[in-house]
């Protein structure tokens, strides 16, 4: 039996250090656990090299620890234990710990426990949330920032736990909106396929074997048929040519800023394209300006949550004419991109300094109408689709049954 360093948490949240036999690591662990105590660190008093072996916090660090994914529901629960912990008077370290504890997430565990590390180094929690932007975004450690420098951390991850829920909340949204137009258009593609390679050949051979002269439109519906079904390779190859000629274009900076200006452009889907643009640029800035960052960072901040082009080129002149002295309401007003009612909207919480209430109503408005966009999205587009799926089906479906009625007739006219 070995004996192993601990140290952990009791109850009251006191910090307790001690030693513990156990044959092995997870056994001391364990035991550890079994009276209630919440494990920060356990390693072996005698390493092997006379160093003090592997600590049990170093070794859920190691595993993995650069291989993961945190949901932004997870890190918005996140927010909310801190924030809990925090208000109640626990400093950030043990707090930072004891989360660490409680995550369900491995990755996110170990990520914990490694800005847990850099925070008892003498970091802020801030400057250690950095190192891990995959998680912990601009906008987040921002905010934890402005918190830290205000002493209002606990009120800052409150904010932080409700922008990231209702973010979850807008992505969902989104997510639903382009799910079905692509279920649709799948299903149509599919369906052309079927009739092209598949349904088309059958009815030819028939034909052939009958001998007669078939009618103009089941001719050109065959011809097209068979030109797909016998150049495949130069189909195939005309995609590909067509595939790489937009991702050359759209990695072009201008061809890129083209390409994402079209979204505006696109009938039906344009509105709601937009609505989504903006709910999420304001639904941070309004989080960020909340939270005491300038207007100026804070607008920084917020375009990187736009991953349209154009937007965000729009939104950097912006900032640049602000930072020359002009109001955002100002600045927004010379682009037809902003809606009158956000100009309109701002510039009325510039004038009586209350931008901020400005920004969450703003914000308010345009996530309803998501809502109302998401909800009556397939109303609006599945007519549309299956009126052009009809069509396409109409066609093939005339043009094939045509020199059927007319062997019919032909049969009850020779009888």
């Amino acid at each position: 039996m070995a004996q192993f360093k601990y140290k952990a948490m009791d109850a009251n949240g006191n910090t307790i250090d001690g030693v513990t036999d156990a044959d092995t690591q997870g056994e001391a662990v364990a035991n550890l656990r079994n009276k209630g105590l919440l494990v920060i660190e356990v390693k072996e008093k005698k390493g092997f090299f006379g160093s003090g072996g592997t600590s049990f916090s170093s070794n859920l660090r190691a595993r993995g620890a650069d291989k993961g994914k945190v949901k932004g529901q997870e890190l918005a629960v996140f927010c909310r234990q801190l924030a809990t912990l925090v208000n109640a008077g626990v400093n950030v370290l043990d707090a930072l710990t004891d989360v660490s504890q409680m995550v369900q997430n491995p990755y996110f565990s170990r990520v914990l426990l490694r800005v847990c590390d850099e925070v008892r180094g003498g970091k802020d929690l801030s400057a250690a949330l950095l190192s891990y932007p995959k998680i912990f975004n601009n906008a987040f450690v921002s905010m934890i920032k402005v918190g830290e420098k205000a002493g209002q951390l606990a009120q800052v991850l409150s904010d932080l736990a409700a922008y990231t829920e209702s973010s979850v909340k807008l992505r969902a949204k989104i997510k639903s909106a382009a799910s079905y137009p692509i279920f649709v258009g799948t299903f149509f593609v599919l369906v052309f396929f079927g009739i092209v390679f598949i349904l088309i050949p059958k009815f030819e051979e028939m034909f052939l074997s009958f001998g007669a002269e078939l009618p103009l439109p089941t001719r050109m519906v065959m011809a097209v048929s068979n030109f797909f079904v016998s150049n495949v390779p130069l189909v195939l190859g005309i995609l590909a040519v067509l595939y790489i000629a937009f991702k050359v274009f759209t990695k072009n900076p201008e061809g890129k800023r083209k390409w994402h200006q079209f979204f505006f452009k696109i009938p039906i889907f344009a509105p709601i394209y937009t609505k989504m643009v903006f709910a999420r640029f304001f639904q941070t800035l309004s989080t960020l300006v909340k939270s005491g960052v300038d207007i100026i960072t804070s607008i920084e901040i917020a375009t990187t949550t736009v991953s349209n082009t154009y937007v965000t080129n729009i939104l950097d002149e912006i900032r640049n004419t602000i930072i020359a002295g002009e109001q955002f309401s100002t600045g927004m007003d010379k682009y037809q991109l902003f809606p009158k009612m956000i100009v309109r909207m701002t510039a009325v919480g510039e004038k009586s300094g209350q931008v901020q209430e400005m920004f969450d109503k703003i914000t308010d408005y345009y996530t309803d109408e998501v809502d109302t966009a998401v909800a009556t999205l397939s109303s609006v587009v599945e007519p549309v689709l299956i009126i052009f799926l009809g069509f396409v089906v109409g066609i093939a479906v005339i043009a094939l049954y045509l020199p059927i009625f007319s062997m019919a007739n032909a049969m009850a006219g020779g009888m």
